[in-house]
């Protein structure tokens, strides 16, 4: 998502934890991190300004929760108070905490800390995939109960868990740069791409963050096949760094997939490990990017120590991350997913993914997420959604104000049909899902892709779609 280009101070003191107090704490990483904390024992408070499910399952976990940023959610006993990229500096909490002289930290400070005091651990980054390689890598180690802190929840399980195992697996986020100050024993890098130009000038931007990561960390497990991530591992070979072990299809990979294999919504993976053994494992979601995700989570876990066999096991009985190609449900013959596609290189993920999973129409209803992301990569994203055979778009999702004038859906449409595709938005008249009921039929798959709305758009087509007898598909 787009992020307020802010500067993170590090926080260089101690950091006590018995009773943190989290502002906008209903966000991913937040309430991950809040949930972590409320199983170590702290008292855990926090505001946010809308009532979601994560707060209410953060409430019933013992979490004191607010709705509202206002001075007196913050109690005189908060030890620390927890700010995110998303909330500015003139939010009532964080000037009340300055004011009476409670620590103000940044959430990345948190997870360094808790990164920093683990027995072992682990940080994922990459500017695609790392919620759920982070979610697999959690799944595969489940033998050795770590705890891990996810920016998405996990089909059956919560987004973060304090467990007994002495192992940390976090999510490392670049959107705001902080992912470059932890140190973790391993970093694992999936891709690098220019995805936050509100944070960063260009590639060579990024590639500093992940750089500061990498070099953190004592052994570097990286991609082998994506374009940014072999510019990462060429930096790393003029100065001292990590020991590097690679994943992928391409040849020189240190752990190689050999080979996928789909079965409905299941990749069946083989991969050859670094002791040139062939290991085999099933991964219940859809899209080779994913099967990708799952074999650089095998890897990091044999770095880790566990048994082959072991990770095997966790990788079969992982079930996926909720908005990462879920399905929502089937009516009158059309299957709609939920994706939380918001970057070209996401987009075209999976839309492939979803022509492996059905014989008819592809329907992409696309949210674009953040107004500066938009205004750079609006075209290209229409030059990626003309792959589906009909584009439903909805208005731009902006989760911070606006630093831009005008910006708008149109250019994303414009190079739709100038790819040859068909774009559509609802004109006033009638709903989004009356308009997606309308072009879908029987044996088509909806695919809703967003960060915000477009979930509930896809839920809503479902029940237009019972409530309507079934067509021929469109034209």
């Amino acid at each position: 998502m787009e992020t307020r280009n802010v500067i993170v101070p590090v926080h260089d003191g101690p950091l006590d934890l018995a009773r943190p107090h989290f502002v906008g704490i209903g966000g991913h990483g937040m309430s991950a991190l809040a949930r972590l904390l409320l199983e170590r024992g702290s008292r855990v408070s926090g505001s946010d300004t809308s009532d979601t499910a994560a707060l209410r399952s953060l409430e019933d976990t013992g979490a004191a929760i607010a709705i509202g940023h206002t001075a007196a959610n913050l109690s005189a006993d908060a030890t620390v108070l927890v700010w995110s990229s998303a909330i500015t500096p003139a939010n009532p909490e964080v000037a009340a905490a300055r004011r009476t002289g409670i620590p103000v930290v940044h959430r990345s400070d948190v997870l360094a800390h808790l990164i920093d005091t683990a027995e072992q651990s682990v940080a994922v980054a990459g500017t695609h995939g790392k919620t759920m390689t982070t979610g697999i890598l959690s799944a595969a180690m489940a033998h050795l109960d770590p705890s891990y802190a996810i920016g998405g929840t996990p089909v059956g399980r919560p987004a973060a868990h304090h467990g007994t195992g002495g192992l940390m697996i976090a999510e490392a986020d670049e959107s705001d740069r902080t992912a470059g100050r932890y140190h973790p024993h391993l970093a694992v890098i999936l891709n690098v791409d220019d995805d936050h130009p509100e944070s960063y000038v260009d590639l060579n931007d990024v590639l500093d963050t992940f750089e500061r990561l990498a070099c953190n960390s004592s052994v570097l497990v990286v991609s082998a096949d994506d374009h940014g991530a072999r510019l990462l591992t060429e930096r790393l070979q003029y100065a001292p760094g990590p020991r590097v072990v690679t994943v992928g299809e391409s040849r020189d990979a240190d752990v190689r997939v050999m080979r996928v294999v789909w079965d409905g919504a299941a990749s069946h993976v083989t991969v050859q490990d670094t002791d040139g053994a062939w290991q085999h494992f099933t991964l219940a979601v859809p899209g080779r990017h994913n099967a990708m995700n799952a074999a650089v989570a095998f890897a990091a876990g044999c770095v880790l120590g566990a048994e082959p066999a072991d990770l095997v096991e966790g990788i079969n009985a992982f079930r996926g991350i909720e908005r990462r190609l879920t399905t929502t449900g089937t009516s009158g013959g059309v299957t709609v997913l939920d994706s939380y596609a918001h970057h070209p290189s996401e987009i075209t993920a999976d839309l492939a993914a979803a022509r492996m999973l059905t014989e008819g129409r592809v329907i992409a209803v696309f949210e674009p997420t953040g107004w500066t992301r938009t205004a750079a990569l609006g075209e290209e994203m229409g030059r990626r959604l003309a792959a589906a055979d009909e584009v439903v778009l909805l208005d731009v999702h902006g989760t911070v104000e606006s630093p831009l004038a005008g910006v708008s859906t149109a250019p994303i449409a414009a190079k739709v049909a100038e790819m040859g595709g068909r774009a559509h938005t609802a004109d006033g008249s009638r709903e989004t899902e009356d308009l997606v009921a309308e072009l879908a039929g029987p044996g088509d798959l909806v695919v809703t892709m967003g960060t915000s709305t477009a979930g509930r758009v896809g839920r809503a087509v479902l029940v237009r779609l019972a409530e309507t007898p079934a067509a021929a598909p469109a034209a």
